[in-house]
């Protein structure tokens, strides 16, 4: 072989050896970007302004660790809606319609009710019964109720998440801010009145705590009841009239705790155990023979409450005896398993 043709055929070997690295430096660099950015969208912290916060980026945590902690619990179904990724978004910012909502006033602040709370109840359950009295639950007992829920369709954030987000008084107008909301709208004091009943003192005997995650809820329960429990909720009905169709059964006493869903852009759970209640599951029958079953919770002792509450206008009494009421079918009862 000449020296030319030598000369040729090295030429045409390193050309052709410099494009191929060139092409696989390219084809690597462009693959590398690729995982780079899935890496970094992984990796990045929480972004901190809603423009940026949309439903759609965020996925909601999974009954994994629920399982972990609860692996002899069945997941409540009310819990279990919030763990389906699109069926509610994980925030929404239009949570303030009070008429949706008036019955969970009833529920977490049910030692002081205000004239305005009493009026937006009255107003969402005209000819319901709200409040009865103990010996009221009874085979036979006729009642008009209306099964509502807290009206929040929206889920649980990751606890990285929720816990990366204020959750206090004092930053108000930053939680404003990062939600994008104005100061005097009906959300801004929805979101106060919220964390301030968060942040109200305890009332005798009662022990509450306000779960920003799915982790924290199940940790304040299990710390306080162990893993051996059973989760229920009042099933959904349609407003109409009820009878009680059998014995009522009791589920838990002062060791239950009462999780409250409450109005807010992502999934908030307001966590009480309070002294002296009874909690009961009652099957109702109703009119159109719609069967349910309903939880329901008896304060045992009201002396304590506000002689002006609402519970005792309605039932025409003083502070003092047996007072009893039906949880919204977002609410969760934690008792121990034995029951």
């Amino acid at each position: 072989m000449s020296p030319a043709t030598t000369c040729s055929l090295l030429l045409l070997f390193f050309l052709t050896l410099s494009l191929h690295i060139n092409f696989s430096t390219a084809v690597n660099s462009i693959g590398v970007s690729r995982r780079t950015l899935a890496v970094a969208a992984d990796t990045v912290p929480s972004p901190k302004k809603v423009a940026t916060f949309f439903p759609s980026d965020i996925s909601p945590p999974t009954e994994k660790y629920w399982y972990s902690r609860l692996p002899n619990t069945p997941l409540p179904k009310a819990l279990g809606y919030l763990l389906q990724p699109g069926h509610y978004p994980s925030i929404n910012t239009e949570f303030a319609n009070d008429n949706v909502s008036a019955s969970v006033q009833i529920s977490y602040k049910i030692y002081k009710t205000s004239a305005k709370h009493e009026k937006a109840i009255k107003s969402s359950f005209p000819d319901s019964t709200i409040f009865y009295l103990y010996n009221d639950i009874h085979p036979g007992k006729r009642m008009r109720i209306r099964f509502a829920n807290s009206g929040t369709k929206v889920s649980f954030l990751t606890r990285q998440v929720a816990e990366s987000i204020p959750f206090t008084s004092d930053k108000i107008p930053e939680i404003l801010k990062y939600f994008a909301l104005q100061v005097n709208s009906k959300e801004a004091r929805v979101i106060r009145d919220a964390i301030g009943g968060c942040e109200d003192p305890n009332m005798e005997g009662e022990e509450k705590f306000c779960a920003t995650s799915l982790e924290s809820l199940i940790d304040f329960n299990v710390e306080g009841l162990g893993q051996n429990v059973r989760v229920l909720s009042t099933e959904a009905g349609k407003k109409q009239e009820y009878t009680v169709s059998a014995e009522v059964r009791m589920i838990g006493d002062d060791k239950a705790a009462v999780c409250h869903k409450m109005r807010y852009p992502y999934a908030v759970h307001y966590c009480h155990v309070i002294a002296e209640t009874e909690v009961y599951e009652v099957p109702l029958v109703g009119s159109d023979g719609t069967k349910v079953k309903a939880v329901t919770v008896c304060h045992l002792n009201t002396s304590a409450w506000s002689p002006d509450h609402m519970a005792f206008k309605v039932l025409k009494i003083k502070p003092g005896p047996a007072v009893c009421h039906f949880l919204d079918s977002d609410t969760l009862i934690w008792v121990p398993a034995k029951y």
